[in-house]
């Protein structure tokens, strides 16, 4: 049975909806495996090993199901550079905005 993504994520706020992202590429392979699995994936996501929860499930994965791993890896990533950018940017752009204000200041006064 195909899983409706849509509905499923509507159904979480924000963080739940986060959370849900990051585990959708492991949920085939922990449903199909049961519960000795799971209770691996569960130890190391309590630690927060992502190392080891991949070297965990990757061997579990169909080979569909890790390219959508590997796929949200570098999503994630371009994601990361992206937002690092535009918070670099807001910086550089308020910077400039406190110095202009502070020229105007010293010339004003």
């Amino acid at each position: 049975m195909a899983t409706d993504w849509d509905a499923l994520f509507g159904k979480f706020d924000d963080a739940g909806k986060e959370m849900l992202g990051i585990l959708k590429p492991y949920l085939p392979a922990l449903a199909r495996e049961g519960p000795d699995l799971f209770e691996g994936f569960i130890k190391h996501f309590k630690d927060q090993d992502w190392a080891q929860i991949d070297a965990l499930m990757y061997k579990k994965m169909t080979l569909e199901e890790r390219r959508e791993l590997e796929n949200q890896v570098y999503q994630d990533a371009r994601d990361a550079a992206a937002a690092k950018y535009r918070r670099t940017e807001l910086l550089k752009n308020i910077a400039f905005k406190v110095a202009l204000r502070a020229i105007l200041l010293v010339l004003a006064g």
